[in-house]
């Protein structure tokens, strides 16, 4: 994944969000309050065109069934701490992971420790304890190899953080990686059923069902091998 652009940034600054935005960032409501699903919802999908319906930390394939089950707005720096609460609807700190990256990492303070806050979240408070999705070509960073199998990239300046991140997310555990291959194995049992279901109409309205869900098969396919 190259690095990230942040698509979100002019559809947060749109006025029909400015008063649940600030309310939000004046700890008036929280995360979930139903004012804030819009630009949440529209924040999806700016961002699963952009990254491609692939998580920046894993590099791998974001499941989409049950998609706010599936995929999650995650905040690299993290909203639960209050110092960066301010940056909860600045784009280039909003990403969708899948939801193994999202609940390993948690709450996790990627700031480097010792070093000061950052009062602006820009390239130039980097290095964090992590590569930065906007900031830096994760793919540059982290190399994903069959298996998966990751690894830092020599040479990219971000070894030591890579390195932070694979441990951190536990991404270079076996189960880590057969829990991701059931989950894809499943989907693909799914849509294969409705290909199935469509094939038996084979009406155009059936055949024209059927082309999204072969391009997904196909995605699931590379991704499995």
């Amino acid at each position: 994944m190259v690095r990230l652009k942040p698509v979100a940034r002019a559809a947060l600054k749109r006025k029909a969000f400015e008063k649940p935005i600030a309310d939000y960032l004046a700890g008036l409501i929280d995360w979930d309050n139903p004012t804030l699903t819009p630009v949440k919802k529209l924040v999806r999908v700016l961002l699963r065109a952009e990254q491609d319906e692939t998580c920046p930390y894993c590099q791998r394939l974001i499941i989409p069934e049950r998609r706010n089950m599936t995929e999650h707005i995650e905040h690299y720096l993290d909203k639960s701490h209050e110092e960066y609460r301010k940056f909860g609807f600045i784009a280039t700190n909003l990403v969708l992971a899948c939801p193994g990256c999202n609940i390993v990492k948690g709450t996790r303070d990627l700031v480097v420790e010792g070093k000061a806050k950052p009062l602006y979240l820009s390239i130039a408070e980097a290095p964090f304890r992590w590569p930065h999705p906007y900031f830096d070509d994760m793919t540059a960073c982290v190399r994903k190899d069959p298996g998966p199998v990751y690894s830092a990239v020599p040479g990219s300046g971000r070894e030591a953080e890579a390195q932070q991140m694979i441990g951190d997310l536990k991404l270079d555990t076996i189960e880590h990686a057969e829990g991701r291959h059931g989950r894809l194995v499943a989907e693909q049992s799914r849509l294969w059923r409705e290909v199935n279901a469509l094939l038996k109409p084979n009406t155009p309205a059936s055949r024209a069902q059927m082309w999204p869900l072969l391009e997904r098969l196909e995605t699931i396919a590379r991704e499995l091998n």
